[in-house]
């Protein structure tokens, strides 16, 4: 399985976050992008030293 890469875009919130306060990226630990997209979660949890907040739920397919 390939690994999945984070875009551009995900990887500049991912700066943008560092100089927030701890709710703004409490809350995007939350986001849709951080719960459909495994490598931008994993590398949330990584830059602020999280631990995983468990199994994903599976996911739906239409």
């Amino acid at each position: 399985m390939q690994e999945e890469l984070i875009p551009a875009n995900l990887r500049k919130r991912l700066d943008d976050l560092k100089d927030r306060e701890d709710s703004y990226w409490h809350d995007e630990m939350y986001s849709v992008e951080a719960l459909t997209n495994m490598a931008y979660r994993q590398e949330l949890e990584r830059s602020f030293k999280l631990d995983p907040l468990g199994p994903m739920p599976p996911r739906q397919q239409f």
